[in-house]
């Protein structure tokens, strides 16, 4: 049984990879943000917190996933497939803040395709060196995502 669950898995990883989206990343796309830990939302809420959206200090900006004209189960096998199996720590994912294009360059930001692991994979990059600065920039962008709760975790 493992086996084939495994080779399923890897047919869906293939079959995912051919997706084709431009190289242009459009203002009136909707993004998603994948979320592990429950600290990074409220579910009481439902909202997801700035802290979901706080680039890394290492890379200096967030993956996020360009995820229009894509059903509820194809964003789900994306983060399955492309971010959970890649995390060294293998944790589980909980949630995913869905927020637009527009939302994220209104503050200032970019959003580059970035198509490795997935065509679909994008970065928000130009962060300000200022703390303060991306904690507000966090905070706007956490107050406009929509809190989408994973069915399996």
């Amino acid at each position: 049984m493992s086996y084939l669950r495994r080779f399923l898995e890897f047919l869906l990883s293939i079959f995912l990879r051919l997706d084709r989206v431009p190289n242009a990343v459009s203002p009136d796309e909707r993004t998603t943000r994948f979320i592990f830990a429950e600290k990074h939302f409220d579910v009481a809420l439902g909202r997801v917190r700035p802290a979901a959206f706080l680039p890394s200090t290492k890379a200096g900006n967030i993956s996020i996933y360009r995820t229009s004209r894509c059903g509820e189960w194809r964003i789900w096998t994306i983060g399955d497939l492309f971010v959970t199996r890649r995390r060294p720590d293998k944790v589980i994912l909980r949630a995913r803040g869905d927020v637009a294009v527009h939302i994220i360059l209104h503050q200032g930001l970019n959003v580059a395709a970035d198509p490795h692991p997935h065509p679909r994979h994008a970065l928000v990059a130009n962060w300000p060196d200022d703390k303060p600065q991306r904690k507000i920039r966090a905070m706007v962008l956490a107050e406009r995502a929509t809190l989408c709760l994973c069915p399996r975790a």
